[in-house]
């Protein structure tokens, strides 16, 4: 193993004390009055014996780490890729790093990853929580650690600020859109998970129905089990056997509206034809001519910077000072594609429009 060169190793090649060492190496040496040639001396020695500074020991002296941590559920696909993009963008202008975790949806793995960032004092937490951890993120406040949350939030957890997508606007957009194309039989498709923003989404589509005059019953709300495949297939299923079907269904993430277009193939039904899918999030896939999503994009870059703005409204505060947490909520586009349009109002990727396990986006 390589041997770790510090200050002291540095002091003894050039002569001179561990104090004058560390001044020039910390760029202070102009206060003390250290000469400019001795200063040079010092940092060709560093720079040929491969000195780096000790992050920890710097942070200990200065009583700060500059370091925000980032609690994430999962990192298979965009969505987190694109928050914590947008967070460092502003962070590193501002000289402040990143401590990434996941926690794959398990709250044990989330509370150790939790304690792990404590301990490495994190100066601040983003987070995108488990339904069920308010207590957690409860403890992170009391403890001074300010908290911003994204793309969720927890409503017990008061104190936190958030930053997510609006989804009364969401859903609004994706129900007037279906409404203008005729359809008057709608369903949400949703997960059986507590989660702040799904359990809004599903208030705005209730609230859709209303304002459109629009049937509501047992079926317009269908659930299903957090990411089963199995379990979606079924309910699918049960609701496209009914006898007043839906003419459209629209879904609350594009990750579930993936799995309904495979399903819709299997089962044989043209979309949009035979049932028209709108979905939320813009995630890459959907714009791939062989699915063509319409959905509405989450603007995940932009809640990211967000997030990382009120993260420095906290830290820039004077000491004793108060920061009352603020809720952004943020209106995507809906981007109209041919899961809802069909190819006769889609005129791009005519040639390569075909039949993908059954699925035929007419």
């Amino acid at each position: 193993m390589a041997k770790i060169v510090g200050i002291t190793e540095i002091a003894k090649e050039v002569g001179l004390s561990t104090t004058t060492v560390s001044f020039v190496l910390n760029g202070k040496y102009r206060g003390f009055k250290i000469a400019p040639e001795t200063a040079a001396r010092v940092l060709e020695k560093a720079q040929e014996l491969g000195y780096r500074s000790n992050y920890w020991a710097k942070s200990l002296a200065s009583c700060e780490t500059r370091l925000v941590g980032v609690m994430c559920p999962d990192i298979s696909g965009s969505t987190a890729h694109e928050i914590v993009k947008g967070i460092q963008e502003v962070l590193d202008e501002h000289d402040y790093e990143t401590l990434l975790a996941v926690y794959y949806w398990d709250r044990n793995k989330e509370q150790r990853e939790l304690d792990m960032m404590l301990e490495k004092r994190v100066e601040a937490l983003i987070a995108l929580p488990h339904a069920d951890s308010y207590e957690q993120y409860q403890q992170v406040l009391a403890g001074g650690c300010p908290v911003v949350f994204v793309s969720d939030y927890l409503m017990k957890v008061d104190q936190a600020s958030s930053v997510a997508l609006d989804p009364f606007d969401a859903i609004e957009k994706c129900m007037g859109h279906l409404h203008s194309l005729g359809h008057r039989k709608i369903a949400l498709m949703t997960v059986q998970y507590e989660s702040e923003t799904l359990l809004d989404r599903a208030e705005a589509f209730k609230q859709q129905l209303a304002r459109l005059n629009l049937p509501c019953d047992n079926n317009s709300i269908v659930q299903t089990e957090l990411g089963s495949f199995l379990s979606m297939s079924a309910s699918l299923r049960k609701l496209m056997s009914q006898p007043n079907r839906p003419t459209a269904v629209l879904t609350v993430s594009d990750a579930l509206g993936l799995q309904i277009l495979t399903e819709l193939g299997k089962m044989k039904i043209r979309v949009p034809d035979e049932l028209a899918l709108a979905s939320i999030g813009g995630l890459d896939f959907t714009d791939n001519p062989f699915f063509s999503l319409t959905t509405v994009d989450e603007r995940r870059p932009e809640i990211g910077r967000r997030a990382a703005e009120l993260v420095l409204r906290h830290l820039k505060a004077k000491k004793g000072q108060t920061v009352k947490p603020k809720h952004i909520r943020i209106k995507g586009p809906l981007t109209q594609r041919r899961s809802t349009l069909g190819t006769d109002a889609m005129e791009e990727d005519q040639g390569i429009i075909e039949t993908i396990e059954g699925v035929l986006l007419k």
